[in-house]
């Protein structure tokens, strides 16, 4: 790696579909210019809701408003940090890990449930509201009063 090279960091899984229960295993490959003391490094499994709104909203409606605008929202609904190293000097190395994905995982998805949870499906979709989860493995290595140096993968969960 050239002098002017960036620090890297690579994060490699086994697979990347996933059932609830199973076990997400990795490595995290760190390729720095240079020794680094950091506080640690650090795998993260992440579930984000991703809540887009598209320009044919409610109160544009309402309001009148012609303004063409998509606004997204990200809310994490689950998320489980593991540390896989401790304070010290990094260089070159190869970090192994493993996540276990709680067995009621796909369970944990907030929902209203009944004639609320109907209506406020209905309101959303007439509001132009669709949400997604993402689910994501994530690798830091926290430097301190520098740039940390990240990686992250999206996977999918599902039930088949």
């Amino acid at each position: 790696m050239g002098f002017f090279g960036k620090d890297k960091m690579a994060l490699s899984l086994e697979k990347y579909n996933y059932k609830p229960g199973e076990i997400i295993k990795g490595t995290i490959k760190i390729d720095l210019k240079k020794p680094i003391q950091a506080r640690k490094l650090e795998v993260s499994f992440i579930g984000r809701r991703v809540d887009k709104q598209s320009s044919a909203s409610l109160a544009g409606m309402a309001s009148g408003s012609r303004g063409h605008h998509n606004r997204t929202s990200y809310t994490n609904i689950f998320e489980f940090d593991m540390p896989v190293a401790g304070e010290k000097e990094y260089l070159n190395q190869s970090y192994p890990f493993e996540i276990k994905i709680p067995d009621d995982i796909l369970q944990n998805n907030p929902t209203i449930e009944g004639k609320l949870g109907q209506a406020s499906t209905a309101l959303k979709m007439i509001a132009g509201v669709s949400s997604r989860i993402d689910w994501i493995v994530s690798a830091q290595l926290d430097i301190p009063k520098k740039i940390d140096v990240k990686q992250s993968q999206k996977i999918i969960i599902s039930q088949d």
